[in-house]
């Protein structure tokens, strides 16, 4: 027998038979099928029409799932989808430049640092998936806050900034200058502000306009010089084109963290 909160699973249990017909049930039949009493199911059955999550012919006098099961499975598959697809393109760019790709999406005030392709470099950035960390330090947060008025930044950070390192963004204006830059160059830099032996460089991707994540290469200081900069810049906005013109063919991205 099931455990746990009956009225969920009972919910769960009409979903799941319906799922596996393909010509409609009646209300006998999911009665039988679920083991729910007629008069405990029905209830259940007009608040999932009411929602959309079935539908009820009557006609026929038939139970089909409905619009809104098929809105969640889409979405459920887009948002796989374009992970997915993001990720073939950071090894893309592993491949072209050879430094680490990371992808970061905005959690409040943080970066989430939700995948990573590491190099194949005998020295390379250390960072795990999972991370968080200020956003005004890293690349890939200010390539998502750069349009970021300064209350909204102040609201973020109400105890002020906390820098890093010695190299940390550490007042409201110098901040400002960085993300101006962002707006003007469409990508951010992290100079050692998170740690003092990496540089980053991030691009934000959007969807109709919206930023929705970001990702970024980070470079060992010692190996930085300007074609290695200049290669990565170039990596970075070629390869949001391209992600971002597969984005506007898919529905609203959202997260929830």
């Amino acid at each position: 027998m099931s455990t746990g909160h009956m009225p969920t699973i009972r919910v769960l249990e009409i979903l799941q038979v319906l799922s596996a017909e393909n010509t409609g049930l009646s209300l006998t039949q999911l009665s039988d099928k679920t083991q729910i009493l007629k008069g405990t199911i029905y209830p259940i059955l007009k608040t999932l029409v009411e929602h959309r999550y079935i539908n009820y012919d009557d006609n026929s006098q038939l139970y089909y799932l409905g619009i809104a099961c098929s809105l969640l499975s889409r979405s459920f598959f887009e948002k796989s989808y374009w992970l997915k697809m993001v990720h073939r393109e950071m090894v893309h760019i592993v491949d072209e430049c050879n430094e680490v790709c990371q992808m970061g999406i905005l959690d409040g005030a943080d970066v989430l640092y939700i995948d990573k392709v590491q190099s194949a470099q005998k020295v390379q950035l250390i960072s795990n998936i999972g991370t968080r960390l200020p956003a005004i330090y890293s690349a890939l947060g200010k390539a998502m806050i750069f349009n970021y008025s300064d209350q909204q930044i102040s609201q973020l950070y109400p105890s002020g900034f906390t820098p890093l390192t010695q190299y940390s963004v550490q007042t409201l204006a110098e901040l400002r200058q960085q993300l101006d830059d962002v707006r003007k160059n469409s990508y951010a830099i992290d100079n050692k502000e998170i740690n003092e032996e990496t540089t980053c460089y991030a691009v934000a991707l959007r969807q109709r306009d919206k930023i929705i994540a970001a990702i970024s290469v980070s470079i060992p200081t010692f190996r930085i010089n300007e074609q290695k900069i200049d290669q990565v810049i170039k990596i970075l906005l070629t390869s949001r084109e391209r992600i971002e013109q597969e984005l506007n063919t898919l529905e609203n991205i959202e997260f929830y963290t």
